[in-house]
């Protein structure tokens, strides 16, 4: 059975009968806060640091605290973070960004083709029909899908991510800001392509098609041979990190509004109330 991750940042920590009382805030989209029942296992500093075990059932909790009862309350401190899991629970079965979004359907079509000469590849359908709609635009003032033209230029942004990918998988001593290799070519790897993901194999590809304003690209994940609507999106951190989604452009972005799909960078900023900036 999938399960989705659990986290509560405390800011403090205060006894109360038979348990604590935490002041902080969950993480992750509403739907995938702690609930009463559920159970925190691991307590630690940030980044993961300083890991110890606990074993504490939720009580209580709201968007400012949480009470919880168990083993290891003690252990607690301010700046400290609570993790735990749960079963998923089952899908919303709402798949369309758009409608999610309260946004007004349209047949307008864009003529695409020079952007896709640019990219050297065929987009996705459903990323199209959504920017043929709808255009570029930021998501709950957090998540940017890139378009034709405009300040999230698809042509663009990709020239930019490819740069900042390129760093890593070159490493720093080999890259060049003028480098035009694709992000498939291992040639151009470090030897010991320690920032190359374990899942990218020589002759794939990222294409770019959207960002957070923390810094976060989304990308499709291009493989030969896959057809574009097979792609599923990958999201690079701004640090070395990536995170992997079972779905396209539509099903991660639907996904992530209503809290079926996870993520670690993106879930606690798209809970709503929903918008779309164009």
């Amino acid at each position: 059975m999938p399960l989705i991750r659990l986290s509560f940042a405390i800011a403090d920590v205060a006894p109360v009968d038979n348990g604590w009382h935490l002041d902080g805030e969950p993480d992750f989209h509403v739907r995938q806060w702690p609930r009463p029942g559920d159970r925190f296992d691991v307590v630690t500093r940030e980044h993961g640091r300083h890991a110890r075990a606990v074993d504490l059932t939720v009580v209580e909790l709201t968007a400012t605290h949480a009470v919880v009862t168990g083993v290891g309350g003690d252990l607690l401190r301010p700046d400290d973070y609570l993790f735990g899991e749960r079963p998923a629970a089952p899908g919303t079965g709402r798949h369309d960004p758009a409608e999610i979004l309260g946004l007004t359907p349209s047949k307008t079509r864009l003529d695409w083709s020079d952007t896709e000469a640019a990219l050297g590849v065929t987009l996705p359908g459903d990323y199209k029909r959504f920017v043929d709609a709808h255009g570029s635009g930021v998501i709950d003032d957090h998540l940017a899908v890139n378009g034709i033209g405009g300040r999230f230029d698809l042509v663009e942004e990709n020239l930019y991510a490819w740069s900042a990918v390129r760093l890593d998988f070159a490493g720093p001593d080999a890259w060049r800001e003028d480098a035009t290799w694709r992000l498939g070519d291992a040639a151009h790897w470090a030897p010991d392509r320690d920032e190359v993901p374990e899942w990218f194999s020589p002759g794939d590809d990222l294409i770019a098609w959207g960002s957070s304003v923390n810094g976060h690209i989304l990308f499709w994940h291009a493989r030969p041979g896959v057809p574009a609507e097979e792609w599923t999106a990958v999201l690079k951190e701004r640090g070395p990190y990536w995170e992997r989604f079972a779905g396209g452009f539509a099903d991660t972005v639907a996904g992530l509004l209503t809290g079926d799909v996870q993520s670690r960078y993106l879930s606690r900023w798209l809970s709503g109330p929903h918008s779309y900036d164009y």
